[in-house]
């Protein structure tokens, strides 16, 4: 009996390294009768995610109009777009929602505040690429 003795590939599975870098930011937020602060999450050009201590009327499956007015200190605008509830989670103490961003600004707000996110966190984080 012949054996061969197999060679390890290395392989990387089609989901790693693929998603594009995810970033967390302090805003003031207007949806659907929601008007306060919440921390937006793995922001991407793609979708977000929102999170407040306040509950936001928001069903999953439905579209939106959000208006973002980053903090102060990004010196940016306040901008709209258009979004679909992909998921919420709400309980007594927290409210949860991810986003999917389906019409985007044409003037490119948001991704002046992803690269805003990207430098604030990347000088806090110095060990951080």
């Amino acid at each position: 009996m012949l054996f061969k003795r197999l060679t390890k590939t290395s392989q990387v599975s089609s989901g790693e390294n693929s998603r594009a870098p995810r970033y967390a930011s302090l805003a003031r937020i207007s949806i659907n009768g929601f008007e306060g602060e919440a921390v937006l999450r793995n922001v991407s050009i793609g979708g977000f995610r929102m999170e407040s201590k306040t509950y936001a009327a928001i069903t999953g499956g439905e579209r939106y109009a959000i208006r973002i007015k980053p903090e102060t200190a990004s010196r940016l605008s306040a901008f709209e777009l258009e979004v679909e509830a992909r998921w919420v989670k709400s309980t007594e103490a927290s409210f949860t929602s991810g986003f999917l961003v389906t019409k985007p600004p044409t003037d490119r707000s948001l991704e002046k505040y992803i690269d805003y996110i990207k430098i604030k966190g990347s000088s806090s984080h110095p060990d951080r690429n």
